[in-house]
């Protein structure tokens, strides 16, 4: 007789195939039909496209409050052909857990999209290439997007933030994932705790490749690491900390090698009541053109209302003339500069006081 099954034991992945009757070679737009597949397939299910397929997706192909879900994309394309409006997202998670997106890749419209002001089109901001709304335990892996008018990747909540299913995306690893010519920001989390960038390639954005910014209060970005990723060209920062809201804590960028310069590298602008982070800044090799100033900002790390900052045995040229400094401390605290090998650089840190600035426990 067979064993019995134990009580514990994990029931096997139902694996699915996306049938040859959903057209293939983007002759056809099938938004709906995967979509409907993707919401016949129970949980636990693997989900397999058709190996290097050509899917026209013009709508939004959208994974809504599924658990333990696997989109396996075989080196599939989904593509859009029709402009469409700000509303599209080309692959969007809503809630659930435990999804996970490999070897896909995402083309947008954006003709223009890459490191220069023209790429970002307003009314279509936010066509980002996979968007997280509130989401938890999610894992994009060998991916790959280009052309979006949107963000590469966008990490934020679900729900409105006056409703109760407000809740912010966590538990994310985006990882060994290509993203080369977009139309806004590299990644951007706006509300987001525990999540992992690293091993990518990010380049050729119009605004700034990293970018943390609560829309108020209620957002913030908690426990990030960015490690391990090649950068290239940004019109604006390499990281951006702006917007509301002091819920930005323990955010560390570690061994990430800047290829191309971006504006400005660093700039984090929290509000003047209490403080943001810890922040760590370690093992980067960057480069900068220093042509990107927010807020009057300057130096290289500019950092307004931040706590708690280490920027340590980091590397790479600084632009020849101005010279500028390695940190400017505007209403700051705990800020330490060491160990780095920054060539043609100014002072390693330059405080400044804030106006209006209140220490606080944030």
């Amino acid at each position: 007789a067979a064993p019995a099954a134990s009580a514990g034991a994990a029931k096997p992945a139902i694996v699915r195939t996306v049938p040859a009757s959903v057209p293939f070679d983007c002759s056809a737009d099938v938004t709906d039909a995967l979509v409907g597949f993707v919401r016949a397939s129970p949980d636990r299910s693997v989900v397999q496209f058709r190996k290097d397929a050509c899917y026209r997706v013009d709508g939004t192909f959208a994974i809504v409050d599924r658990h333990r879900i696997t989109i396996e994309g075989r080196g599939a394309t989904l593509r859009a052909v029709t402009p469409n409006d700000g509303g599209r997202r080309h692959v969007m998670i809503v809630g659930g857990s435990h999804v996970t997106i490999r070897d896909l890749s995402v083309e947008g419209t954006n003709t223009a999209a890459g490191a220069v002001k023209t790429a970002y089109v307003p009314r279509l901001e936010f066509q980002h290439a996979f968007a997280l709304l509130g989401t938890k335990h999610v894992l994009l892996e060998r991916v790959r997007a280009s052309r979006v008018h949107g963000d590469f990747v966008y990490i934020g909540p679900t729900g409105d933030r006056d409703r109760p299913d407000f809740r912010w995306s966590r538990d994310v690893r985006v990882t060994r994932s290509t993203f080369r010519g977009g139309g806004r920001q590299g990644v951007a989390i706006t509300a987001g705790r525990r999540i992992r960038i690293d091993r990518n390639t990010i380049a050729d954005v119009p605004r700034s490749l990293f970018d943390l910014e609560s829309n108020g209060p209620e957002g913030g970005a908690v426990d990030v690491r960015i490690e391990r990723n090649t950068t290239g060209a940004a019109v604006n920062f390499w990281l951006a900390n702006g917007g509301g809201g002091l819920q930005t804590k323990r955010v560390t960028l570690d061994r990430n090698t800047m290829t191309a310069p971006t504006g400005g590298l660093v700039f984090v602008y929290g509000p003047t009541s209490g403080y943001r982070g810890p922040y760590t800044f370690t093992r980067n090799v960057v480069q900068f053109t220093d042509r990107v100033h927010d807020e009057g900002s300057s130096g290289a790390f500019f950092l307004a209302g931040a706590r708690a900052v280490t920027i340590a045995r980091n590397s790479g040229v600084f632009p020849a003339s101005p010279v500028v400094p390695v940190a400017v401390s505007r209403g700051s605290v705990d800020v330490v500069v060491r160990g780095n090998d920054f060539t043609n650089a100014g002072e390693q840190l330059v405080s400044q006081p804030r106006a209006g600035q209140v220490p606080a426990d944030g």
